[in-house]
């Protein structure tokens, strides 16, 4: 029925020869003004932060990155006798993204090794960055646990 009425409107106003150019104007403010008022009772999202990118890169399961701390700061500990480090860290990049790195330091005796996972970290997604390709020996059996 609507689009009939919109359609006889048009073709009255053709006759009567005067301007179509409101059919036009009409669905532009139409559109303007429902998305201003949806932007103005939609409430905004709370800032991005370090915690949150921290968060969000250590909620995984099943990964490497579950032995780090969920938090920013770092664990000390032993395992089948390596002297383990780990550390989570996050660094602002720009306004919603975090590069969120994890580093293991270990040594038993003269063996001593550094473990680095770098992750790219905004909202809504998490990419690799960057690493070292050593991992720790003992990394199997920790995850096995």
């Amino acid at each position: 029925m609507l689009y009939a009425c919109i359609d006889w409107w048009i073709e009255r106003r053709i006759d009567r020869e005067k301007s179509t150019k409101v059919l036009l104007i009409i669905p532009v403010i139409l559109l303007l003004l429902s998305w201003s008022i949806l932007e103005a009772i939609s409430p905004s999202l709370p800032p991005f932060t370090k915690e949150d990118a921290i968060e969000f890169a250590t909620s995984g399961e099943g990964t490497d990155i579950d032995l780090f701390p969920d938090k920013a700061g770092t664990w000390k500990g032993t395992f089948e006798g390596y002297h383990v480090q780990r550390s989570t860290r996050a660094k602002k990049l720009n306004k919603e993204l975090y590069l969120v790195t994890f580093e293991e330091n270990w040594t038993n005796g003269k063996r001593k090794g550094h473990y680095v996972m770098s992750y790219k970290v905004n909202r809504s997604s998490v990419s690799g960055y960057g690493g070292s390709d050593t991992t720790p020996p003992y990394y199997e059996k920790v995850l096995e646990q």
